[in-house]
């Protein structure tokens, strides 16, 4: 009964360590994901600040915020700065 017993705890303590190794790497793995989706969202609103910047500097040449424009309207971005391209591509 002795040996039974020892036996069923070493396997016991075998399957804890594997299944804390298996949650262990899920949550690394889940944390990871998430920094990596911050990181693209961080990136896109760069990438939208920046074109808006551009779109709506008058000093800069028509044919650039024309061509930031494009970016920006086949992005998806709707705002007042899609009416501003609007006007922007029609004076093109």
């Amino acid at each position: 009964m002795y040996q039974f017993l020892k036996k069923l705890k070493e396997e016991y303590l075998v399957l804890t360590f594997f299944l804390s190794l298996i949650i262990s790497g899920f949550f690394f793995l889940h944390n990871s994901l998430n920094k990596y989706n911050d990181i693209l969202e961080t990136v896109k609103t760069t990438q939208q600040m920046s074109l808006k910047s551009v779109i709506w500097n008058e000093s800069i040449p028509i044919g650039e915020r024309a061509s930031a424009c494009d970016v920006y309207l086949n992005a998806g971005y709707n705002s007042m700065t899609k009416k501003e391209c609007e006007m922007i591509l029609e004076r093109k």
